[in-house]
């Protein structure tokens, strides 16, 4: 993503200032009910202009089924890009395996042996000048929609009380679902709320997983239009 954003918008970004979430927290659960709405979970590295700030995070990401970058799976990787003339376009391609990385080995040899016979700056010519962006973003600055998944004792009040308690931090619900009770009385309570900032659902979070009535750890995962 690093390299990517050099490409793209000509700023160099610090690893450290890159927002780097795994996949660990993600279940078979999730997965399932991503379908059910309409959604696959991709791990995406994102990199966004907004201005003379950039945005740039890795973690999972809800997608539309119907979004070019949902079929992308396996050993292939893909590039989407949009840009104000050319507009959508996906570079798609193996990114692993022996033929494909011994393809990138070679053109790398092939661009050092480039510099070393034209000179160290032959290159720069790829990476734009003078970029206007000036820092990068903060994850807690960063909006976008969220998917919620809340294990919690089935009993009355506590949607209400999670429901409180994301209104309290500027969090609109777009939909929820309650699945049936299991033997053990815990329910899976799945939300998908609009656009709201990075900081007030992590706080929000934090105030209900102390609740009494959540099981286990909430999971969010991030929308992508």
């Amino acid at each position: 993503l690093a390299i990517l954003s050099l490409l793209a918008f000509g700023k160099r970004v610090d690893l450290s200032d890159i927002y780097v979430e795994g996949i660990e927290d993600i279940s078979n659960f999730d997965i399932q009910y991503a379908k059910e709405l309409g959604y696959v979970i991709k791990l995406l590295a994102i990199a966004k202009r907004y201005g003379n700030e950039l945005e740039v995070r890795v973690h999972p990401t809800f997608l539309p089924s119907e979004y070019l970058l949902s079929s992308v799976s396996g050993a292939y990787n893909a590039i989407f890009i949009e840009a104000d003339l050319v507009g959508k376009q996906l570079f798609y391609g193996q990114g692993a395996g022996k033929l494909p990385t011994s393809s990138a080995v070679v053109s790398d040899i092939v661009n050092i042996g480039h510099k070393i016979t034209c000179g160290k700056n032959s290159a720069k010519s790829v990476i734009p000048r003078d970029t206007e962006i000036k820092k990068v973003r903060k994850m807690d600055d960063v909006v976008t929609r969220y998917y919620a998944h809340f294990s919690a004792i089935d009993k009355p009040g506590v949607l209400a009380n999670i429901a409180d308690l994301l209104g309290r931090h500027n969090i609109s619900i777009a939909s929820v679902v309650q699945k049936e009770r299991s033997k053990a009385h815990i329910v899976p309570i799945v939300m998908l709320t609009h656009e709201a900032k990075e900081s007030d659902m992590q706080a929000a979070l934090s105030k209900i997983n102390k609740l009494p009535a959540i099981k286990n750890k909430s999971v969010i995962i991030r929308l992508e239009k």
